[in-house]
């Protein structure tokens, strides 16, 4: 009976682990109810297509005292050092709110919401100007990282 308790407990924890900020690698979608210290509010890793997946690991620097590459990422420092850059999450035509706020995590909801603060109008994996890619579009601004290189062209939400 010891053992099944035992193997029952250590399967549960490697769940955890595998869906904890902590297993995060490039590429990877979380869901991040704060950011802050909260250990009730951590990180979770979510499928991209979820709608909770708001943000996605653009960059990993380990070690201490990392320090992400120029973007408009958002940080998470892991407990052992790491640090997580993060990208919106975001698809052409999507909404979020909360994303003005120091602490709450993103929700993606829908664009006649209205809490909804940014609408993105298109999403490019480029290298260019964010000038060149968001031109044509009714974006008054744009979001942008370095690495992968992404222009989201964006705009305040209920915008008529």
């Amino acid at each position: 009976m010891l053992l099944l308790v035992v193997g029952f407990a250590a399967l549960v924890g490697v769940q955890l682990y595998r869906t904890s900020a902590f297993s995060a690698d490039v590429g990877d979608c979380l869901h991040v109810p704060e950011f802050s210290q909260n250990p009730d509010e951590q990180p979770s890793k979510v499928d991209c297509a979820e709608d909770d997946a708001t943000v996605k690991v653009a960059v990993k620097v380990d070690g201490a005292n990392g320090i992400c590459p120029e973007g408009d990422y958002d940080e998470i420092t892991l407990s052992g050092g790491d640090t997580l850059c993060l990208m919106i999450n975001a698809r052409q035509g999507d909404c979020f709110a909360d994303v003005t706020s120091s602490t709450a995590g993103y929700k993606r909801v829908a664009c006649t919401d209205p809490a909804a603060e940014i609408e993105f109008l298109k999403i490019s994996a480029s290298a260019d100007s964010p000038e060149e890619v968001c031109s044509g579009t009714e974006a008054t601004f744009p979001v942008v990282y370095s690495q992968p290189p992404t222009v989201m062209c964006a705009r305040e939400a209920n915008v008529a």
